[in-house]
């Protein structure tokens, strides 16, 4: 276990980075996608999916702030220094526990580091 705050994922040091469902607050994202870009190799690849704000109509999960979610809009801003492969939006069904189950809004993503 490791604190995403404080935690040096290095410098060209990853094939992937996998991000599952993992809300945290927008400013805390941001400095963590600038370590994501960096510790990336050349071709590494990062793997998202995440509750959009539009998930809150939906009561299925996800918390209630929108600012822990995420989108395309944000995503494409917080990881300029990443080519996205897919980027999509939408809405699919959710079963993960008595908690997150229903309709949910998703964004997936794949991008890669071609720098």
């Amino acid at each position: 276990h490791a604190d995403l705050a404080d935690y040096d994922l290095g410098e060209n040091k990853w094939d992937g980075i996998i991000s599952i469902f993992c809300p945290l607050p927008s400013s805390l994202r941001k400095q963590l996608y600038k370590k994501v870009e960096a510790g990336l190799k050349r071709n590494g690849v990062f793997l998202l999916e995440a509750y959009t704000p539009d998930q809150l109509k939906h009561g299925t999960g996800g918390g209630n702030s929108a600012d822990v979610m995420q989108s395309k809009k944000s995503l494409s801003l917080e990881l300029a220094g990443l080519k996205f492969k897919h980027l999509i939006e939408l809405e699919r069904d959710v079963r993960e526990g008595i908690y997150h189950t229903g309709i949910g809004a998703v964004v997936q993503a794949i991008a890669s580091k071609e720098i």
